[in-house]
């Protein structure tokens, strides 16, 4: 199988050799750069096409944001691992409406980083517990959860563990219309724009670290 190919974006020249070496220390990944703006992190995602973008959303010349919604209008293959020290749930939610399929705080332990590296690229969304917790801070869906039956409950927490509808209905043994269906009941009765957003509840909610 081949290694997970990995870009990193960041601008401070300290961080990025800590992340090559950690990198270099795994036998399923791969660096293949690193741009210290946003204007070369968005040039070599796009010429590179690497599984993974480290992406920090404090650039210089083109901010972390606009690097993700530029690649998500491309229709960019490339997968978008947020690691910053921007922690407020405002940036959060729009990294990840934006498509970011992670997001996770700069002090994270390198543990936590190579286990969400590796869920992202196989497809599956990776936000921390503690990024989970500020994230529905202001959501009200607190307040909402008993309005939830037993069966939505259950694949509330089956998003929380990054499965897709598909794979919940396997789980389940449902269709995966039902599992959908389910889906779309929870984001109306909590109040959730979209399965980031669902992710992160189910994470907090659950109160244990993601993945």
């Amino acid at each position: 199988m081949p290694p997970i190919e990995v870009l990193i974006a960041e601008d401070h020249a300290l961080l990025v050799d800590a992340l090559q070496m950690l990198l270099g220390t795994q036998a399923d990944m791969r660096c293949v750069g690193a741009a210290r703006d946003g204007a070369q992190a968005l040039r070599m995602a796009r010429e590179l096409q690497p599984d993974v973008l480290l992406l920090d959303l404090g650039l210089p010349t083109l901010d972390g944001l606009a690097v993700v919604e530029a690649l998500q209008r491309s229709g960019s293959p490339v997968k978008v691992l947020v690691v910053t020290a921007r922690l407020d749930p405002q940036s959060i939610r729009t990294a990840l409406s934006l498509g970011a399929a992670g997001y996770l705080p700069k002090d994270e332990d390198s543990d936590e980083l190579l286990l969400a590296i590796r869920r992202v690229a196989e497809g599956r969304r990776y936000i921390s517990a503690d990024i989970a917790q500020l994230f529905v801070t202001e959501s009200p869906a607190a307040s909402a959860v008993g309005k939830l039956t037993a069966s939505e409950t259950t694949v509330l927490q089956l998003v929380g563990e990054g499965l897709t509808s598909k794979e919940i209905s396997l789980r389940l043994d449902i269709s995966e219309a039902t599992a959908r269906k389910h889906r779309e009941n929870i984001r109306r009765k909590l109040g959730i724009r979209n399965s980031a957003e669902m992710a992160a509840y189910a994470i907090r909610s659950q109160g244990r670290p993601a993945g």
